[in-house]
């Protein structure tokens, strides 16, 4: 089923900057990935559930594959002829060719196997792909974990996405979007969980380089795929911001040292 993929941002804010003015909005911007029809998922899942009886991972809202809080807990029966990293990776790989909408990968000659590694001496084993890469441009956090138990797969958590809108045309370039950062705060936690802010200032920018990155944005009802500049800002900002390229705002912070 092809995915809702929404290509139009009608009624979405139009950010106002008093130093640029009014910022274009490009209407085929952000990739948004809406929750799919109830009877469609249900029966997706009911599919895969007969396909693969010791599966323990489902389908989520989206049409991807996810951990569900009630899944299966039944481990299949002992098996002496145990997987090795080849027979392991190319199990993955079947699975991700016959499910490429759970998993989000549509061309298997994109995929990079980033790691195969056992556990408990060959009885599971673990397949991990690379992120996804939109020319070029890596998608956080998009991983697909695949394990087998026994010789059988028995999890597939994570999800490239089919369909990533790339602007041509940004608001912010990299030094615009350095610019913009200046005097915004990041946010921080002591070992007590107490918050505490430390602001960017100009100084903390120089000779740092912004590399492109798309960062999906999770909600209950939508996944949105945003562009971003990362900047990975040290002392005393330990903190990596991406800053969306058509808005100029900070839309994920990742601390860079344990306080």
């Amino acid at each position: 089923m092809t995915k809702q993929l929404l290509r139009f941002l009608p009624f979405i804010f139009i950010l106002v900057s008093c130093e640029r003015g009014n910022l274009y909005v490009d209407p085929d911007y952000p990739s948004t990935y809406l929750e799919i029809p109830t009877d469609i998922l249900l029966s997706r899942r009911a599919a895969l559930e007969s396909n693969y009886p010791y599966l323990k991972t489902s389908i989520n809202q989206f049409g991807f594959c996810y951990w569900p809080n009630d899944y299966r807990d039944t481990n299949p029966p002992a098996n002496s002829d145990l997987l090795t990293e080849e027979t392991s990776t190319q199990l993955a790989k079947n699975f991700i060719s016959g499910h490429q909408e759970e998993t989000g990968i549509q061309n298997l000659e994109d995929l990079v196997i980033a790691k195969a590694y056992p556990l408990s001496g060959g009885i599971h084993w673990v397949v991990v792909t690379s992120n996804q890469k939109v020319n070029n441009t890596e998608v956080l956090n998009t991983e697909v974990v695949i394990k087998m138990t026994n010789g059988v797969l028995v999890t597939c958590e994570g999800n490239w996405f089919p369909e990533i809108y790339i602007p041509d045309k940004f608001n912010f370039n990299e030094s615009e979007a350095k610019t913009h950062l200046v005097g915004q705060d990041v946010t921080h936690s002591n070992i007590g969980g107490d918050k505490y802010y430390v602001t960017i200032t100009k100084p903390d920018l120089n000779n740092i380089s912004g590399e492109l990155k798309v960062v999906p944005i999770r909600t209950d009802k939508k996944i949105e795929l945003r562009l971003t500049w990362m900047f990975n800002i040290p002392s005393p900002v330990y903190c990596k911001v991406y800053a969306d390229v058509m808005t100029g705002e900070i839309i994920l912070q990742v601390p860079t040292i344990i306080s």
